[in-house]
Order: structure tokens, then sequence, then C-alpha cells
């Protein structure tokens, strides 16, 4: 009989693997136990959403986002311009998922290129002269356009921004466009018109009411009377590169939401024209 101090080493690592194999196992299980809990919680990030605004709508919009990425834990990316430079880069490809328009006319243009999946008149708008926070001007009317010492009157430019547009229409009813247009300076949207007269390269601007409000180097000195001018309606569009996306689908129907109402018209737009 051969007694156990004979033993060579191999025959002891059967104790030591009965030691450390339960080891071994406890820490296998925990590691995969961590990795599916990293795993769970580390899901892959929602993909972002692009919306195209009018300019105009910019501050609302920026709440707006972030509210609903708030909500729902979508990232929203936006970009603001003339309504009509959007849906013209929209036309020639842009991969927007949402339209924002200041105008029916370019909602109608991108329907008319098959690009529109849904659409609704969502906000609407007026139009108001401002002049500089600190400017002497008396303007009661906005006939006092025509005899008033203005050398510049900026307009976003009335062949393509809306409110430019909106804006030769009323001075045009008024009778007042022939001795205006000289002093015209076009801006590309309704917010650099806004611009104009806040850094005092205008001395007074036709913007809307929701671009006055939030000014705090120009002021309203007169109103526009909404007869003067078309209805002034933003439609929402949910374009056809958002169609099936269920988070632009949701962010279109954010948009007509009423928390997401109490933020436009916190901004003063109206609501449901």
């Amino acid at each position: 009989m051969v007694g156990l101090a004979s033993l060579d080493p191999p025959y002891k690592e059967p104790i030591m693997y009965r030691i450390l194999l339960p080891v071994v196992a406890v820490i296998s299980l925990t590691m995969a136990v961590g990795c599916h809990r990293q795993a769970a919680t580390e899901a892959p990030a929602k993909p972002p959403i692009l919306v195209f605004a009018a300019a105009s709508t910019n501050n609302a919009i920026e709440e707006i986002r972030a509210q609903f990425t708030r909500n729902s834990g979508v990232a929203v990316e936006t970009s603001y311009a003339s309504s009509a430079v959007l849906a013209k880069q929209i036309e020639h490809g842009a991969e927007a998922d949402v339209f924002l328009s200041a105008d029916v006319k370019w909602a109608d243009y991108l329907e008319g290129k098959g690009l529109v999946a849904q659409r609704q008149n969502l906000l609407s708008n007026r139009l108001v002269i401002v002049v500089p926070a600190d400017s002497p001007l008396k303007l009661n009317r906005p006939e006092d356009l025509a005899t008033a010492p203005i050398e510049h009157l900026a307009l976003g430019d009335p062949q393509s921004v809306p409110a430019g547009r909106y804006a030769k229409q009323a001075l045009l009813k008024l009778g007042i466009w022939d001795r205006l247009q000289a002093k015209v300076v076009s801006a590309a949207d309704v917010r650099q018109a806004l611009a104009y007269v806040e850094t005092g390269a205008a001395q007074a601007a036709i913007v809307y009411a929701t671009d006055a409000a939030i000014s705090k180097k120009a002021k309203m000195a007169a109103a526009i009377p909404a007869e003067l001018t078309e209805p002034i309606r933003y439609p929402a569009v949910l374009l056809k590169h958002g169609q099936g996306n269920t988070a632009a689908e949701a962010f279109y129907r954010h948009l007509a939401s009423p928390e997401a109402g109490k933020v436009f018209e916190k901004y003063g737009f109206g609501r449901n024209p």
C-alpha cells in the first residue's frame, strides 16, 4: 500500500480543482449577470428627427422640441429659415420629416411636388410695424409710413418671404406701395427684417406680432389690420420622408397638442385658424 506522502503532485490537483471550480463558476456567473444588466441599460439611442420651421417660430419650436424630447427620449434637430428657402431645400432632397411653414402657399407647393403625407393649419399671426426701442417716430397707423422721415423700411423679401409678401399686400391695398418701394430693404427672412431695426440699419420694419413680442431692442409702433392681407396661416406638414417614422408622426401630432398650444400662445401665436 502506497502512503499519501509518496504521491506525486499531480495526484493533489483534483483537490485544488474541487476548491477552485466553484469559485470560477461564481465569478463567471457574476460576470454574465453584469454583462446582461449592462446590455439592458445600454439600449441603442433613438435616431433624431429633423424639423424645418419658419424663422418666426424659432423660439416656440425650440421650447416645444425640448418638451417633446423630455417626454419621448427622441432628439429633434431643427433648421430655421424663410419658408421659401426651406421648401426649396425639401424639394431638392433635404431629408426633413416635418415642416412648419409661415404660408399656406409653400405647403401647397410641396404638396404639388408629391412630398406631403399629411398637413393641418396650425397657427395664425398678424403683422405689425416696429421701430427701434428708442425711436421718436410716431406711427399711429400704417398710412403714416408714407409721410414719416424713414430712409429704410425693412421687409422680408416680398418675392419669397411670406411676411414680406403679406406686407406688400397691405401696402398695395393702402395705396402707398409705390411711394415706399424705393425705401424697402429686402431681408432673407422676417427675423432678419427685425434685426435691421434692432441694429439701426432701418428706421422701421413690418414683421409678425410674435417677432415684435420677443425683441428688447425694438418696439411695436402700429398694427396692420388683418383685412389688408390674406389670412396669415401656418400649416404644419408631415413630409413623405417622415411618413412611417413613429417619432416624426408623434412630433407632428404633438404640435397640435394642448401642451404645445400653451407654448405657441405664450409667444403670441393664434391657434387653429
